[in-house]
C-alpha cells in the first residue's frame, strides 16, 4: 500500500516526499483505517492522536549510532562544522553529510509526569526527515531496556527515564513524543572551551594535564586546544616561588637570661609515662636549653612557673625577655598575665613565620632527628 498524503504538507505546500512531520514513518503496509490507537478509538479518526501528529516526534532507531535531528530550532547549544570537518554518513540511496553537533533539551511525559532529558552530542543533517533516537547511546550510558508490545521503557537505576508506545497498535515503530524547550535567551552564557580559562578555574594544572583530561575525566571537553607556545601564567610563577631566606640574626643579648626562646611540641606517640608534649626554654646568650614535659598543653603555665623559680633560685636573675610562636598555649591570659605581672616583656613571633623564632625552632628540628 503506498502511503497516503500529508494534509500537513499540503498545507505547508509540499509533496508527501519531503513531508518532515510524523506521517513519514507512515510508510508501512499495515492498514492504518482498521487499527485501534491508545484511546479506543480507530487511529485515523483519533483526535487527540491527530494532535500528535504535528507534534516532533523522535523514532527510537537501534541501528543508529547517534542521536540526529533535522530541525536547527531544537537545539540549545550547537556547534556549526567547517566544510572539511563534515562527516559523511552513508545512507541506503545516498551520502549525506552533518552540518553539525549540539545539545538537545527534550520535555515528555513517562507515568503521567513530565521529565525533561538532556541530550548530547546530537548530530544534525538537514536531509532526513525524522528525528532519531540511538538506543545504542543510552545503553552507553548504563541505562536497562524493559520492552513488550506496549511500549519500551528505558531505566535509570530502575527508574523509568524515557517511555516509547507504538506508533499504532501492533506496529513495530516506537516513538517518543517529545516537545524541544527552549532557554530563556536572557539565561544563555556563551560557550567557549578555552585553555587559559580551563587552566585559571581547574587550578592551574599543567599543560600535561590538561591534554590527558579527556580521557580520564567523564565530560570533559575532547575539543579543548592547547596552544604549542604559552604564556606565561603569573599566578604560576607567583605560586612556585620559594619564601626568601632570612638572614641570620647578628644580635645577642649580653647577659644570660635577657631573652628566653620557647616552644611546645607534641611526641609522635606517648611515652611510657603517658607524656604526650614537651616544652623547651633556651637562653640566647648561652644556648644552654631546659627540656619539660607534659601531659597535656594546659600543662605550659606550670613548666613557665617552674622554670621562672629555678632562674631565680639557682642563678640568681630575672628574665627580661620572652620570645615563642603565638600557638594557643602562649597566648592564654594566664600565660600572659604570669609574664606581665613579674615585668617580662612579650614578644611573639608573626603567624606563618617560624623564623623569627628560628632559636627554639631549630632545636625542636635537633631533639626530634636525633631523639
Amino acid at each position: 500500500m503506498h502511503p497516503k498524503a500529508c494534509s500537513q504538507s499540503k498545507l505547508d505546500g509540499g509533496n508527501n516526499r519531503d513531508c518532515r512531520h510524523t506521517c513519514a514513518l507512515q510508510s508501512s503496509s499495515v492498514n492504518l483505517g482498521d487499527s485501534k490507537c491508545e484511546h479506543g478509538q480507530l487511529y485515523i479518526f483519533c483526535g487527540r492522536c491527530k494532535e500528535c501528529w504535528t507534534k516532533p516526534t523522535w523514532l527510537l532507531d537501534s541501528g543508529a549510532s547517534s542521536h540526529f535531528c533535522f530541525d536547527l530550532n531544537d537545539f540549545i547549544e550547537y556547534q556549526k562544522y567547517k566544510p572539511h570537518e563534515r562527516t559523511p554518513v552513508t545512507t541506503a540511496t545516498h551520502t549525506i553529510y552533518i552540518k553539525g553537533k549540539g545539545t538537545v533539551l527534550l520535555k515528555h511525559k513517562v507515568d503521567g509526569k513530565i521529565l525533561k532529558m538532556h541530550l548530547e552530542h546530537v548530530l544534525h543533517v538537514l536531509q532526513i526527515t525524522t528525528r532519531l533516537l540511538s538506543m545504542g547511546q543510552f545503553l552507553l550510558q548504563e541505562m536497562c531496556i524493559l520492552e513488550d508490545a506496549l511500549s519500551i521503557s528505558l531505566l535509570n537505576k530502575s527508574t523509568n527515564v524515557i517511555m516509547y508506545k507504538p506508533l499504532y497498535n501492533g506496529s513495530t515503530i516506537f516513538i517518543l513524543e517529545a516537545t524541544p524547550v527552549q532557554l530563556d535567551k536572557s539565561a544563555l552564557v556563551i560557550y567557549k572551551v578555552d585553555y587559559e580559562l580551563m587552566h585559571k578555574h581547574l587550578g592551574h594544572p599543567s599543560k600535561d594535564v590538561l591534554t590527558n583530561a579527556s580521557n580520564c575525566v567523564k565530560g570533559f571537553p575532547k575539543d579543548l586546544e592547547v596552544p604549542s607556545t604559552l604564556l606565561v601564567c603569573p599566578g604560576c610563577v607567583q605560586g612556585k616561588m620559594p619564601t626568601s631566606a632570612y638572614p641570620p640574626s647578628e644580635t645577642r643579648v649580653t647577659a644570660p637570661f635577657e631573652c628566653i626562646h620557647s616552644d611546645l611540641k607534641s611526641f609522635p606517640m606517648v611515652s611510657y609515662h603517658k607524656y604526650k608534649y614537651f616544652i623547651n626554654f633556651i637562653d640566647n646568650y648561652t644556648s644552654y636549653t631546659w627540656v619539660v614535659l607534659l601531659h597535656e598543653k594546659s600543662a605550659a603555665i606550670t613548666a613557665l612557673k617552674q622554670f621562672m623559680a629555678l632562674v631565680k633560685t639557682q642563678y640568681g636573675a630575672d628574665i627580661k625577655e620572652w620570645m615563642s610562636d603565638a600557638g594557643g598555649e602562649y597566648k592564654s591570659d594566664t600565660f600572659l598575665k604570669t609574664l606581665k605581672d613579674v615585668g617580662i616583656r612579650i614578644l611573639q613571633s608573626a603567624p606563618h613565620t617560624p623564623q623569627q623564632n628560628g632559636c627554639a625552632e631549630h632545636f625542636m628540628c635537633t631533639i626530634m632527628d636525633k631523639a
